[in-house]
This record gives structure tokens, C-alpha cells and sequence, in this order.
């Protein structure tokens, strides 16, 4: 998506206000955080005690402990397994932290950045969107998350509301559509940008293997 270069769409310019072992010091405790945070969802078990559960008292499964456990708990509970979008969201933004470290001694450029307004509004509506869509379609992921229903809270919510309203193809169609455009808005990327990229990639392939074949014909 374009994060570490230095035309990047969320590209943080340089700033003489910040010292650079600060933003050392944040790229480290986000690391950490990011894959404790990995480890805690990527081993969640409903066995566990957490914040929807006492558990079964069996041992502790989370890789992450007990702490590790309650937050994949909520996170799940509250979002089903859209939760992931979360974990995605917070390296896209770790990474805008590393492209800001490295290009701290370089020369002032032009800021292009994205509102924070925006990416919060695109990862408010990519979450209403993928938890929507996940309450209303995906059932076989009920029996592994806590509460018993995918989408968590927040799809059972948006799920009820847009079925009620739109039906259940309206629904699927525009929770499809917010999707999209919430991922745009939220990681800082457009669609038309990757479709042309898409376009001259295949544009360029078409012109090396035509030159190609007219060398070997000659």
C-alpha cells in the first residue's frame, strides 16, 4: 500500500519536534504489543477464563496468559472474528510510525497524509461492514467464538438492522460496498490507483512479450 515510501498516501513528514529514540521507543512498545496481541488472538481457546467466560478450569491454552486470554475474549466477544481487522490496522499504522523513523533526517517534504478523521471513519465502517456481513453469512464460526454468534456484538447489532431494512441480498450488497470503500479510507489506498497499476502491469507484460516475439522474428 505504499507505507514506507516517501510518497506514500499516509506518509508523516518530518519533524524536528519529535526525537528520533522516541519514536524508537513507540516502534518498540508497538511491536511488542502488535505480537502479544497476535499471539493472544491466534491461540484463543473458549476454555479460557476471559471477559465473556469463568472458563472450564482447564489449564490455560492462551500463549499470551491470562491478560492474553481476556483480550482475545473481548476483542472476539465484541467483534467476532473481524477482530483481525484491528491487528491489521495497527501495523498499517506501525508501519506509518517506521516510515516517519527513517525519514526522519531527510530533507522537509510536502505532507501527505491522511486525516485521522478519515481513517477513522473507514475503520469504523470496514468494522461495521465485515462484522455485518459475518453475523448474516458465516453461521459455522458461531460454536468457536465466545457468545455463540459470529459478528460479536457489533455484527448482531448492524446484522438485525440491515437485514431488517434491506433484506437479506440489499444487506449483503451494501455491507460489500462500505467494506470497500472502509478499506480504502481506513489503509489509505485507492481502488482506481490499484486497478490502473493492475492495468499497466499487464500493459507492460503485453509490450515486453510483443517486442520479445518480434527479436525472435527477426
Amino acid at each position: 500500500l505504499g507505507t514506507l515510501r516517501a510518497d506514500g498516501p499516509v506518509a508523516m513528514p518530518p519533524t524536528q519536534a519529535t526525537p528520533r529514540w522516541r519514536l524508537q521507543l513507540w516502534l518498540v512498545v508497538g511491536a511488542v504489543g502488535w505480537l502479544v496481541a497476535l499471539l493472544a488472538l491466534s491461540t484463543y481457546t473458549r476454555t479460557d477464563p476471559g471477559f465473556s467466560t469463568s472458563g472450564t478450569g482447564a489449564p490455560l491454552a492462551n500463549k499470551a496468559g491470562v491478560i492474553g486470554a481476556w483480550t482475545a475474549d473481548a476483542a472476539f466477544f465484541f467483534f467476532g472474528a473481524s477482530a483481525w481487522w484491528l491487528l491489521v490496522a495497527a501495523l498499517r499504522g506501525w508501519l506509518a510510525l517506521l516510515a516517519r523513523w527513517l525519514r526522519a533526517d531527510a530533507p522537509a517534504q510536502p505532507a501527505v497524509t491522511s486525516p485521522w478523521l478519515r481513517v477513522v471513519l473507514g475503520l469504523a465502517m470496514l468494522m461495521l461492514a465485515s462484522c455485518a456481513l459475518e453475523w448474516t453469512r458465516l453461521y459455522r464460526l458461531d460454536a468457536l467464538l465466545p457468545g455463540g454468534q459470529s459478528g460479536g456484538v457489533l455484527g448482531a447489532w448492524a446484522g438485525s438492522v440491515s437485514m431488517r431494512w434491506l433484506g437479506f441480498a440489499g444487506s449483503g450488497v451494501s455491507c460489500i460496498a462500505m467494506l470497500v470503500l472502509g478499506l480504502s479510507f481506513a489503509f489509505g489506498f485507492s481502488w482506481a490507483g490499484i486497478a490502473d497499476r493492475i492495468g499497466a502491469a499487464i500493459e507492460g507484460l503485453w509490450m515486453r512479450r510483443s517486442a520479445q516475439r518480434e527479436r525472435d522474428e527477426d
